[in-house]
């Protein structure tokens, strides 16, 4: 079935490859079926831009609970993809395979499997992770694997994504040597944060030999099981999503422990950008917001901006900048050293005309939560805070804010900064990983600068930025070119995927000149 309705993806280069390569291309998560952050939405716009550069690509996830087979009209296959739990080919479990199919003739298969997966949530449910979860990646895993086995068609790639599919590259290397002699193993980490950890008297549920239960295979230094580690140690080749973030994780302080593991693979690791879909993240085309725009027609930027404030009970001050934030609420994030900042700028506010409004969509750690709350309740007229997330509202929130704050303590790439740029909302950032690579500051650079960004992740550092980015929005005529430059960048993912395209074939040249 054409699922083409649900996701779209757009590529600026008219370039298209010579050679045409097969790729699996296996994530746990694959907007707008499945989503947690940015792995959902990369799992469904990179393969969209591979295949209009020419190539066969098929995604790879499971069928959560909330997904329904015959409502997405998906067709279920003859046969069954037989999936073994212990060795080569013992304790095997049978799953469904439903098919559909995006734009661009890309094949999604969805992997059903009741026991994994049969219920509402992803990875957990009230905050709590599922306690089956090292028996239900490692399934995804192998199935991942056999999957690829029984494509009819010679796969050159199987892409792996985080730490979901760690064990893909253990189980091909170690079971399938042969028979993935002419097939790579690309493993991509978008959020090192996230390692597949488990204790150690959980490894039975991997289904492999005991001699993997070892420190220098997938129990990491303090003896827990490692998911994300096998796959690094065994894929081919490792991406990360941001060239930045590439170069951060080997050190010590930003490698989340296996910065040594990353340093010995320093010459297979490489950092590739991610795209932004512009045929869903963009004021021109967006069917969320009620004024689409574009860099001629930026008065209906301030309808949207008047229409936030006013459903959402923030004074319609036009001369007033908007800052709005779209983000997990976790430490990671920088939300709490945001609320202080912001606190403190606020209370020091007499003249209602000063200062900023703030808008804050988001969920995550509950005392984060509880944070924002009492801040929204001490400044009623300048604070909004919406718990959860919401597709609809965060575009509304990028269309609707003159800028957009960023504050994580490390950030892979970050997708937020590169959409509000689309939107003429600039962006306020601390200088690391993606958003480093993605903004340039203003003060730096005068002609070409794109947003404002802060060097340390204090209170002061962030005050700063915000108050000189509020400044710059008091004067329209240099405001307006600002908006104008961040909205002409082009973050599409044609270059992405053709450097993803590139790495792939090197690989596939790899395993050609082995034979």
């Amino acid at each position: 079935m054409d699922l083409s309705r649900y996701i779209t993806t757009k590529d600026s280069s008219d370039f298209v490859a010579e050679e045409r390569l097969t790729v699996v291309f296996a994530s746990s998560e694959v907007a707008p079926f499945s989503k947690t952050g940015g792995l959902g939405d990369v799992a469904a716009s990179l393969p969209m831009a591979l295949a209009q550069r020419g190539h066969n690509v098929v995604i790879f996830t499971p069928l959560y609970g909330h997904l329904d087979p015959h409502k997405l009209r998906l067709s279920k296959r003859l046969h069954s993809l037989e999936v073994p739990r212990k060795s080569k080919a013992q304790s095997k479990v049978e799953a469904t395979l439903w098919e559909g199919r995006l734009g661009q003739g890309v094949r999604i298969f969805f992997v059903d499997a009741e026991e994994y997966f049969g219920r509402e949530g992803l990875y957990g449910q009230d905050g709590a992770a599922f306690e089956d979860n090292a028996e239900r990646f490692a399934f995804f895993s192998r199935a991942a694997v056999e999957f690829a086995r029984s494509y009819p068609l010679n796969v050159d790639v199987l892409h792996c994504n985080d730490w979901h599919t760690g064990l893909a590259p253990v189980y091909a290397r170690h079971y399938y040597e042969e028979e993935f002699a002419n097939t790579s193993v690309l493993m991509t980490i978008h959020n090192l944060a996230f390692q597949g950890t488990f204790e150690g008297d959980q490894f039975d549920a991997t289904g492999l030999p005991k001699k993997f239960a070892d420190e220098g295979e997938l129990l990491d230094d303090s003896g827990k099981l490692n998911y994300l580690k096998g796959g690094l140690l065994h894929a081919d080749r490792i991406t990360t999503v941001s060239p930045g973030y590439a170069k951060e994780i080997q050190t010590e302080e930003k490698g989340m422990g296996l910065h040594a593991l990353l340093q010995a693979r320093s010459e297979e690791l490489t950092g590739i950008l991610n795209g932004a879909d512009y045929n869903v993240w963009s004021p021109d085309v967006d069917r969320h917001i009620s004024v689409q725009y574009d860099v001629e027609t930026l008065n209906g930027k301030r309808q949207n901006k008047a229409e936030l404030q006013h459903k959402n009970g923030l004074p319609v001050r036009p001369t007033l900048p908007l800052i709005g934030v779209i983000s997990r609420l976790t430490e990671q994030k920088g939300i709490d050293v945001m609320v202080p900042t912001i606190r403190s700028l606020l209370s020091g506010l007499e003249d209602e005309r000063d200062g900023f409004q703030l808008f804050v969509l988001g969920e995550g750690e509950s005392w984060l939560h509880e944070d924002l709350e009492a801040l929204a309740k001490e400044f009623p007229k300048r604070v909004v805070f919406k718990a959860g997330y919401d597709e609809a509202m965060a575009h509304r929130v990028q269309a609707g804010s003159d800028i957009l704050l960023v504050p994580s303590r490390f950030e892979p790439c970050g997708l937020t900064q590169i959409y509000s740029m689309r939107y003429g909302t600039v962006p306020v950032v601390h200088s690391t990983g993606g958003l480093a690579d993605t903004v340039s500051d203003l003060r730096d650079d005068p002609d070409h600068g794109t947003g404002f960004v802060f060097k340390e992740l204090t209170e002061d550092a962030m005050a700063g930025a915000i108050e000189r980015a509020s400044a710059a929005y008091r004067n329209y005529r240099k405001w307006r070119p600002l908006m104008v430059r961040a909205m002409e960048l082009d973050f599409s993912w044609g270059e992405s995927a053709h450097q993803y395209e590139s790495l792939y074939v090197s690989l596939a040249e790899l395993q050609k000149a082995a034979e």
